[in-house]
């Protein structure tokens, strides 16, 4: 009988658990969706600040047509060295 009542007790706790759960997402699903606009509103004024500080002009739809490749820097070959200073240093 003592086991039964232990069980009892326990998947009471366990349903009281749940519901306190459930009740504390209700209650604050306003906040959570508060905090959701405020990231969005933030993402957006950083996006503003960006566009306001950038010194670049937009692209336009041809500008493919006047791109350059860098200039690559010539790379020299090196000749190989002979052995000897190798030799005298060992």
């Amino acid at each position: 009988m003592l086991g039964i009542l232990a069980s009892l007790v326990i998947a009471g706790a366990g349903v009281a658990a749940i519901a306190s759960i459930v009740l504390t997402i209700r209650a604050q699903s306003g906040a959570v969706g508060r905090l959701f606009d405020e990231a969005r509103s933030m993402q957006q004024d950083r996006e503003f600040l960006v566009w306001m500080t950038s010194d670049q002009r937009p692209a336009s739809p041809f500008s493919f047509a006047r791109l350059r490749r860098t200039p690559q820097r010539a790379v020299r070959r090196v000749t190989e060295r002979s052995p000897q200073p190798q030799r005298a240093a060992a």
